[in-house]
């Protein structure tokens, strides 16, 4: 027998996880001839959104306060030490995420030291790389979850990004 499907086709969890899981995402830009760059990854797990660009993040663990775990996080899947995780934007839509409820609480991070520094893919990584600001906002289809949106927004709502809208 099938399990019941939630209204967004995914099963039913158990009573005892029916929360919404939560995950800090790092957002980091640099300055390039073309304008901008995001660091995205490549998602390398099975699934929906195998194979897609997101920002660096993951689940919070237990006793973790968000601000490290985003930190932890982009160590983890690229390599790359940050610092200063400012809040930018919170999402929690029930079907923004292919796998499960989940929460996003993304940071905008500074590189230590204002580096220059190159992502390495590690962990849940398949890739790790700057992408052209302008480039890769052409391309929604290539985004997991709802990135896009978010970069989307950040570049719509930010001053700093003017000169590339």
């Amino acid at each position: 027998m099938e399990a019941e499907k939630d209204p967004y086709g995914r099963p039913w969890p158990d009573k005892e996880k029916l929360v919404p899981r939560t995950a800090a995402d790092c957002i980091i830009t640099r300055p390039s001839k073309s304008g901008f760059e995001v660091m995205l990854i490549t998602r390398k797990k099975p699934g929906p959104s195998q194979g897609k660009h997101a920002f660096p993040g993951g689940h919070i663990d237990y006793n973790e306060d968000p601000k490290v775990a985003a930190v932890r996080e982009l160590e983890e899947e690229c390599g790359i030490k940050g610092c200063e995780p400012e809040l930018f934007t919170v999402r929690g839509a029930p079907d923004r995420d292919d796998r499960y409820h989940m929460i996003s609480i993304f940071y905008l991070v500074k590189l230590i030291d204002g580096t220059n520094q190159e992502p390495v893919a590690q962990d849940d990584a398949a890739s790790a790389s700057w992408y052209d600001v302008k480039e890769i906002l052409a391309k929604p289809e290539i985004f997991a979850f709802d990135h896009h949106e978010v970069l989307s927004e950040l570049i719509a709502k930010n001053d700093t990004y003017a000169s590339i809208r």
